[in-house]
C-alpha cells in the first residue's frame, strides 16, 4: 500500500481522537466514515497506534448499538495484537478485558472467561484504579455466575469494594452498584450473607439511585430494575409481603428510558412482567412476555440459563392463560410445564391438571370421583420437597395450622376450607360453619390486597361459608358478610374479562337475596353482569373447539339467574338471562368477522389493522391480539350485549312473525315454562309444568340419508314423543297464541333451550275427532339458535339466489339424491353450477368467490353427527368430510356471502349435546354468514327427501314463498300424501333458520 494512504488514513483516526478527546460528539455516520478510512493504516502500522485508535472506534460504535457483536470482535482482535507486543499494556489489557468479559457472558465459554479475568488482573495491576478494580469485579461475576469459580462471588464483591474505595465518579458507581447488588443477592440466597450485610447492599443500591448525579438514565434504569427483582426475590423467604407500591414505582421511573443494550431493556421488562404476575395485575401481563421470549431465545445466555428463563417463560404465559380463561393458551402452558427442566413445574403440570378435572367432575356432581383424582395425584408427587409438600397439602385439602405466616400459607389454608365447608353444609351443621366462617375471615387479613391471585379465592372461601350460616340462620348478619366478600372479590377481579367473574358475581347475587331484607333487583344486576363475562369468554378464544369448552360451563349460571328472575317476575331480564348463554361459540364466529369495524367504532384503528391482516390470531404466539381487542371495546358494545324486547320486537317486525318464544324445561324446583316476547306487547310467561327434559328422538347414528331414527320401538317412540311435545308445550302455546284472533297461523320462532333443542316441535301431534294433526297446521313455525342470531338474520334482505352452487351425490350412492340435485338445477336454477363429484375444496372455494350476487347452495349428499360430539358433524363430499370446526374457523375470518343454504343430507341440524350452542352444519353456516339454512334433526330418507326438496324449491323459486312459508307447504305436502298407517317421519326432521 502506497505510504501517503496509510498516512492519510492514520491521520483520519488521528483527527477523529482528537475530537473526542476535545468533548466533541462524533455523529454515527461519522464514525462509520472513520473506520472505514482508517482500516488502510493498519497495514503498516509499526508502533500499534493504528490498531489502538481503530480499536477504541470499533468499541465505540458497538457501545452505541450492541446489535451485533463484529464489531466487538473486530476490535478484540486489535487489542489483542497490541498485547501480543506488549503483554503487560494498561490501556490495552482494560479495553480489550471490557469487551472479552461481554463476550465470556454471552459465551460461558471456559476459555473466554479465564481470559477475560487474566486480561482484568492484568489491568488492576498496572492501572489500580476504580474502572479496572470494576472490570475484575465484572470478569469474575461472570465466571462465578457460569459455576467455574466456587467463591467467585465473593472475590467479586470484594473487586467492588475496592472500585468503590477508589471515589468512582457517578456513571460508575450506579454500574457497581447494580452488580454488586448481583452479587450480594446471589450470595444472600445461598446464605453466604446475613441479612444486615445483604440489606446493607440494598441500602447502597437506593442510595445511589436517590442521588444518580451524571450516571446515564440507562444505568439508572438497570439498577432500578435489578433492585426491583431483589425486593420480589426477598420478600417471600424474609416472612414479609411484598412491597409492590415500591416496586412498580421503580419500574415505572425508567420504562420508556432507552437502554444501550437491547437485552438489558428485555431484564428490565422481564422484571416488570414478574412483578404483574406474582401481584396478579391484569391488564400488564402482555408485557413480559415478548422480552423473557427473546430472553429465552438469545445466544447471550448459555443453554443452562436458557432453560431457567423458559421456566419462568412458561409461568408467565401460564399464569396469564389462566387470568384470562384463553383456554388454548392453558394447555400450552401446561405442555410448557410438563417439558420444563424444573421437577417443581413438572408437580405443578400434574397438580393443575388434576384440579381442572376434578372441577369438572364437581360440576357434574361426582364429588368422589373428583377427590379420587386429587388423591391419584397427590400420591404420584414426590417427597421430601417443601414445593412438593405443599402441592401436597393442596391436593389433599390438608394445609393446616394458623395461617399467620407467609400470604402463599394464608391463602392455601383458606382454599382447603371450601372442602370443610362443603362437609359442614352437607351433614347441616351450623356450629361448624360458624367456626370455619370465622377462621376463613380472619385469614383474609393475612393476606394482602396486593395478592389478588391469593386474595380472590380466599374471599370465595369466606363468601362461602358465610352464605351457608345465612342459610341456616338469616338473623346472624351472615349474608351481609358473604356479600361483603364476594364484592371484595369482584373488586380484585376488576370486571367481566376475569375468568372467574360468573362465580364470584353469581355468588354475589345470590347472597344478596338471603337474610331479612333481600334485594332481588340487585341480585339480578349482578346475575346479568355474570352473564355478560360468559360472553367474553367465549369471544377470547382462539378457536371455536376451546370456545365451546368454555360455553359448557355457562348451563349451571344461567338456569341459576333464569330462575331468580322468574321467582321475581321480571319477565324482561328473563329474556335477556335466558339468551345470554346460547350459542357463545356461534356468536364468537359471527363477531370476529365484524370486529375490526367495531374496534374502529371504538377508536381503535391499529388493533382493527391488526385484527385484518391476521384474522384476530396476532402476529405471533405470544400476540394477546383477542385479549387486547376485548379490552379495547368498550363496556356497552352490542359484542356483549343480548337484544333486549324492544330489539327482538324490531326483528319480528322485520321477518313478519309474531312471536319470538323461548322453551325452558321444567327440572326438580321449577316449573317448565314459555317465555314468549310478541311483537307488539309485553312479554308473556306460560307455565308449563309438563315440560320435563329428556323426551325427544333419539337413535341418532352415523348413516347415510336412507336411514331414519333408529328406537327400540320404531314409529311409536317417535309418535309419543310427538304426541308429548303437543300435551307438554305446543298444545297450551297453540292455545295462547289463538287469543290472538288472527285470520292465518301465527308465526313463530322457537329457541328451546337444553335437551328440548332435540325436539320436532312442528311435528307436535294431536288426535281428535277427525283424525291426526300436527303443530305445524296451525302454526308456521321457524327455529332460531338465540335472539341474538335471529337479529343478525333478520335484518338482511330477502333476495332470489342469481347463482347457485348445487351439489348431488358426491360419493356415488345416493341414487335419488343424485336425481334430487340434476332436477334441481334444471328446473328452478339452469344457470347455476351442477356438480356430482364435488370436493371439499369445490365447495370452499365457491363460497369464497366473491361477486356472485344473492346465492344458494345446495348440498344432497351424506351427513355424519355423534350425538356425544356433534361438534364433529361433517358433510361428506368426494374427497373427504367438511366438518363443523372448519365452516366455523372460515367464519371467524371471513363472512360465508350466501343467501340460502339447503342441507339435503342427515342431522345437518342435530346439536347432540351441546343443546344451548346449538352447534351443527345448519347453525354452522347461519354463524358464517348465510342468512337462510334448511337443516335435518336426524338421518332421513333418499328417496322421501328427494320429493321434499324438489317441492320446496318449486314453492321458493316458482311460487315466490318465503323460506319458512316454503318449508312448510312442502312439508304439508307430505303429510296430506300420508295415511293413518305410514311410517314416514322424514319431512319432521327439516328445519328453517335465519331469515
Amino acid at each position: 500500500m502506497p505510504e501517503n494512504d496509510a498516512n492519510t488514513a492514520l491521520a483520519a483516526l488521528r483527527d477523529w481522537w482528537q475530537r473526542v478527546t476535545d468533548g466533541e460528539t462524533v455523529s454515527g455516520p461519522e464514525l462509520d466514515a472513520v473506520i472505514s478510512r482508517g482500516r488502510p493504516a493498519l497495514a503498516v502500522d509499526t508502533g500499534g497506534e493504528a490498531h489502538r485508535l481503530l480499536a477504541i472506534a470499533l468499541h465505540e460504535r458497538w457501545n452505541r448499538a450492541r446489535t451485533s457483536f463484529d464489531d466487538a470482535g473486530r476490535a478484540i482482535g486489535l487489542w489483542q495484537h497490541v498485547l501480543d507486543r506488549t503483554p503487560e499494556d494498561p490501556v490495552a489489557a482494560f479495553f480489550c478485558g471490557t469487551l472479552v468479559t461481554f463476550l465470556a457472558e454471552r459465551t460461558r465459554d471456559r476459555a473466554d472467561i479465564a481470559r477475560a479475568v487474566h486480561l482484568a488482573d492484568i489491568a488492576t495491576r498496572t492501572l489500580d484504579n476504580d474502572a479496572a478494580w470494576h472490570l475484575s469485579g465484572r470478569a469474575h461475576l461472570v465466571r462465578a455466575f457460569s459455576g467455574g469459580q466456587q467463591d467467585g462471588l465473593a472475590v467479586a464483591l470484594d473487586r467492588f469494594a475496592e472500585a468503590l474505595r477508589r471515589d468512582p465518579g457517578d456513571q460508575l458507581r450506579c454500574e457497581i452498584a447494580r452488580e454488586q447488588l448481583r452479587a450480594a443477592f446471589a450470595r444472600y440466597g445461598r446464605d453466604e450473607l446475613d441479612r444486615d450485610e445483604f440489606h446493607g447492599y440494598v441500602d447502597l443500591g437506593y442510595a445511589v439511585l436517590d442521588a444518580p448525579g451524571d450516571a446515564t438514565l440507562g444505568d439508572q434504569a438497570l439498577l432500578a430494575g435489578t433492585l426491583a427483582m431483589v425486593e420480589i426475590g426477598i420478600a417471600v423467604p424474609e416472612g414479609r409481603a411484598h412491597d409492590f407500591s415500591r416496586v412498580r414505582a421503580l419500574l415505572a421511573r425508567y420504562r420508556d428510558v432507552d437502554l444501550p443494550d437491547p437485552h438489558l431493556r428485555a431484564e428490565l421488562a422481564a422484571a416488570q412482567a414478574i412483578l404483574d404476575n406474582i401481584a396478579g395485575t391484569t391488564g400488564d401481563l402482555d408485557r413480559g412476555v415478548g422480552p423473557l421470549t427473546r430472553l429465552a431465545r438469545s445466544d447471550r445466555f448459555p443453554e443452562r440459563n436458557r432453560a431457567v428463563i423458559a421456566d419462568a417463560l412458561a409461568i408467565l404465559r401460564g399464569n396469564r392463560a389462566v387470568q384470562e380463561g384463553d383456554l388454548a393458551a392453558f394447555e400450552s402452558a401446561l405442555t410448557a410445564f410438563e417439558n420444563a427442566s424444573d421437577p417443581t413445574l413438572n408437580g405443578f403440570a400434574a397438580v393443575l391438571s388434576a384440579r381442572r378435572e376434578a372441577l369438572r367432575l364437581i360440576e357434574e356432581g361426582d364429588e368422589l370421583e373428583a377427590a379420587a383424582v386429587m388423591y391419584a395425584a397427590r400420591e404420584a408427587l414426590p417427597t421430601g420437597d417443601p414445593a412438593f409438600d405443599l402441592l401436597r397439602d393442596l391436593l389433599g385439602g390438608a394445609v393446616t395450622g394458623d395461617g399467620t405466616g407467609a400470604p402463599f400459607t394464608a391463602a392455601a389454608r383458606s382454599v382447603t376450607l371450601t372442602t370443610a365447608v362443603r362437609a359442614a353444609a352437607r351433614s347441616d351443621d351450623t356450629a361448624a360453619l360458624g367456626r370455619l366462617a370465622a377462621e376463613a375471615g380472619e385469614l383474609l387479613g393475612h393476606i394482602p390486597d396486593d395478592y389478588p391471585m391469593l386474595k380472590i379465592p380466599a374471599y370465595q372461601a369466606a363468601g362461602a361459608a358465610e352464605e351457608e350460616v345465612a342459610r341456616r340462620d338469616p338473623a346472624r348478619g351472615a349474608a351481609a358478610r358473604a356479600a361483603a366478600h364476594y364484592a371484595a372479590a369482584r373488586t380484585l377481579a376488576g370486571g367481566p374479562h376475569h375468568p372467574l367473574w360468573p362465580q364470584l358475581t353469581v355468588a354475589h347475587g345470590r347472597s344478596l337475596r338471603l337474610g331479612g331484607h333481600p334485594d332481588r333487583a340487585g341480585s339480578r344486576a349482578l346475575g346479568r353482569s355474570a352473564l355478560v363475562a360468559l360472553t367474553w369468554q367465549a369471544l377470547i378464544q382462539a378457536d371455536t373447539g376451546h370456545a365451546l369448552e368454555w360455553a359448557a360451563t355457562a348451563d349451571r349460571h344461567v338456569r341459576t339467574v333464569a330462575a331468580w328472575c322468574a321467582e321475581d317476575a321480571a319477565a324482561d331480564d328473563l329474556v335477556a338471562v335466558l339468551d345470554a348463554g346460547r350459542g357463545l361459540a356461534l356468536h364468537a364466529a359471527t363477531a370476529s368477522r365484524s370486529m375490526p369495524e367495531r374496534l374502529i367504532a371504538a377508536g381503535h384503528p391499529d388493533l382493527a389493522t391488526a385484527w385484518r391482516e391476521t384474522s384476530g390470531a396476532g402476529d405471533s404466539p405470544d400476540d394477546n391480539l383477542r385479549v387486547r381487542a376485548m379490552h379495547a371495546l368498550t363496556a356497552d358494545s352490542d359484542v356483549l350485549a343480548t337484544p333486549d324486547p324492544a330489539g327482538i320486537r324490531q326483528s319480528l317486525t322485520a321477518v313478519g312473525a309474531d312471536a319470538l318464544v323461548y322453551l325452558v324445561a321444567a327440572d326438580d324446583d321449577r316449573t317448565g315454562l314459555a317465555v314468549i316476547v310478541p311483537a307488539t306487547g309485553p312479554v308473556h310467561v306460560l307455565p308449563l309444568p309438563d315440560l320435563a327434559a329428556g323426551r325427544a328422538v333419539g337413535g341418532w347414528i352415523e348413516s347415510g340419508r336412507d336411514l331414519v331414527p333408529e328406537d327400540d320401538d320404531g314409529q311409536d317412540s317417535f309418535d309419543d314423543v310427538c304426541r308429548w311435545a303437543w300435551t307438554a308445550c305446543m298444545g297450551p302455546l297453540t292455545a295462547f297464541t289463538d287469543r290472538w284472533r288472527l285470520d292465518r297461523p301465527a308465526r313463530l320462532v322457537l329457541i328451546p333451550t337444553g335437551a328440548l333443542t332435540l325436539v320436532p316441535w312442528h311435528a307436535a301431534r294431536y288426535d281428535d275427532g277427525t283424525g291426526r294433526h300436527h303443530a305445524i297446521e296451525r302454526l308456521v313455525v321457524s327455529y332460531s339458535v338465540s335472539a341474538r342470531m335471529f337479529r343478525d338474520t333478520a335484518g338482511m334482505p330477502l333476495r332470489s339466489p342469481e347463482s347457485a352452487l348445487i351439489v348431488g351425490d358426491p360419493r356415488g350412492d345416493l341414487r335419488y339424491a343424485a336425481e334430487e340435485a340434476r332436477d334441481v338445477h334444471r328446473d328452478f336454477h339452469p344457470g347455476g353450477t351442477l356438480l356430482g363429484r364435488a370436493t371439499r375444496d369445490d365447495v370452499l372455494d365457491w363460497i369464497a368467490k366473491p361477486g356472485r350476487g344473492p346465492s344458494l347452495l345446495h348440498l344432497a349428499c351424506h351427513g355424519h353427527v355423534d350425538q356425544d360430539r356433534p361438534a364433529e358433524a361433517s358433510l361428506a363430499l368426494a374427497d373427504g368430510d367438511l366438518p363443523v370446526l372448519e365452516l366455523l374457523a372460515r367464519a371467524r375470518s371471513a363472512g360465508l356471502d350466501l343467501d340460502r343454504v339447503v342441507l339435503s343430507a342427515c342431522s345437518t341440524g342435530a346439536v347432540g349435546s351441546l343443546h344451548d350452542e346449538a352447534v351443527s352444519l345448519a347453525t354452522a353456516f347461519l354463524a358464517g354468514g348465510a342468512h337462510t339454512v334448511f337443516g335435518s334433526l336426524w338421518p332421513v330418507p333418499d328417496e322421501g327427501t328427494a320429493r321434499l326438496m324438489y317441492a320446496m324449491h318449486r314453492h321458493l323459486s316458482v311460487d315466490g314463498h318465503a323460506p319458512v312459508d316454503a318449508l312448510r307447504l312442502a312439508q304439508l305436502a307430505v303429510l296430506g300424501d300420508l295415511d293413518e298407517d305410514d311410517d314416514d317421519h322424514g319431512w319432521a326432521a327439516f328445519v328453517h333458520l335465519g331469515r
